[in-house]
């Protein structure tokens, strides 16, 4: 979903997982030329991932294989757009560790041209319980103020 710079040569990674849902991973070394990782961790990939977790520490990826690359929505600025928005509304909206399998696969539908985002923002934010057509004023409002920005056409 994002990957941050974190520290000299690590990622700090926001990963959306089938089995443990929104997380944090670091990936240490990942920014250093010729890192195996960074290559694997570029945004909507969907990756098969290994990583350790070793008391209260950040858990850390060891390893990260592509499954699927989702290279088509970096061929226009529109879908580059789209995709920038979309994830940003997944970060927001989508609870640390709460594993969600349907999401999981609704997710992949969509970056995989399955959907379009007509069609997938409702389906989103019904299953995430605001409803097809969202009141945007139950929400924070800084969540509400910041979808709203990012989707001007949903203040209708």
């Amino acid at each position: 979903m994002k990957k941050l710079p974190y520290g000299e040569a690590d990622f700090l990674v926001h990963i959306f997982t089938k089995d443990f849902g929104k997380m944090d991973v670091l990936a240490k070394g990942a920014r250093k030329s010729g890192a195996k990782l960074n290559a694997h961790i570029d945004i909507l990939n969907h990756v098969r991932i290994s990583f350790v977790k070793s008391g209260e520490r950040m858990p850390t990826l060891i390893d990260a294989e592509v499954i699927n690359r989702h290279d088509d929505w970096f061929l226009d600025a529109d879908k580059i757009s789209i995709a920038g928005r979309m994830l940003q509304t997944l970060d927001l909206l989508i609870p640390i560790a709460e594993k969600d399998e349907i999401l999981f696969a609704t997710i992949l539908n969509f970056f995989g041209g399955g959907k379009s985002v007509q069609d997938f923002l409702p389906i989103f934010f019904a299953h995430q319980g605001y409803g097809k057509n969202p009141d945007f004023s139950l929400l924070p409002s800084e969540i509400s103020q910041s979808i709203l920005t990012l989707w001007p056409a949903l203040k209708n």
